[in-house]
């Protein structure tokens, strides 16, 4: 069944009015006919099941059937601040992380980042939006993560300081404290995970990291491409956490 993510100003007490690219979306890629029953949610947890019941491409009318608490969210909460790189890879991060499990993303802009500029920035959010958006409505999610505007490698550190979360950095140079054993010394609910370009970070991030309160971690004795490393960070948080039961 098709999932769609809509706006509160959507909703009506019975009736959902979909936006007209998702209109669009329904008439013209999907083919929905009148009858057709679809899931939408209002991105606060509530899925809806919905009997389309006007078909156009500018504006199509559902009428809802019935309500419920969507139950696929995990309740540990994980802030992925990811270094930028080149478009493609990390717009894949976003997608397969989201699928996981990821509550926000910060793009973050280190020493070594492949990506130094800030610039068509409004633009790059529409698209990552919309990437988030489609992974989080394909994989079930009952919410959809956000995203913010990149912030360079102090920034990112105060702003994750502030926010009073375990923080967590997997580097390749860490060799004694494990991410199983972190989590099991600094179990919580929210976590940020730090995630470092191609290159690394440099030992003077680590250590100003370390100094902000992050936990250097490792991810075991192989070096773990930056997409990998993001993957298996949060994929071990959430199993670690028992999320990933059925």
């Amino acid at each position: 069944m098709h999932r769609f993510f809509l706006p509160a100003s959507s909703f009506s007490a019975t009736e959902v009015h979909f936006p007209e690219s998702v209109s669009r979306q329904i008439v013209q890629v999907l083919r929905l006919k009148v009858e057709t029953e679809v899931t939408v949610l209002d991105g606060s947890g509530q899925e809806y099941a919905v009997r389309l019941t006007s078909v156009d491409a500018h504006l199509c009318v559902g009428v809802i059937e019935s309500n419920q608490p969507c139950l696929n969210e995990p309740e540990t909460q994980i802030d992925l601040y990811l270094c930028l790189t080149q478009r493609e890879k990390f717009e894949w991060i976003l997608q397969k992380c989201t699928e996981l499990g990821v509550s926000r993303f910060v793009p973050v802009i280190s020493s070594r980042s492949l990506v130094q500029e800030e610039k068509d920035f409004v633009k790059k959010l529409e698209r990552w939006q919309k990437i988030i958006q489609e992974a989080a409505e394909q994989s079930h999610r009952a919410r959809v993560p956000g995203i913010v505007p990149p912030l360079h490698f102090r920034e990112a550190l105060q702003q994750a300081a502030a926010e009073g979360r375990c923080r967590l950095i997997p580097w390749e140079e860490e060799h004694s404290l494990s991410l199983h054993a972190a989590l099991q010394r600094h179990p919580q609910e929210h976590y940020a995970v730090l995630i470092g370009p191609e290159g690394g970070f440099s030992p003077e991030e680590v250590g100003l990291a370390q100094a902000a309160g992050f936990l250097s971690v490792t991810l075991g004795p192989r070096i773990l491409r930056m997409e990998t490393a993001a993957m298996a960070a949060v994929a071990l948080i959430l199993y670690d956490q028992g999320e990933m039961d059925a």
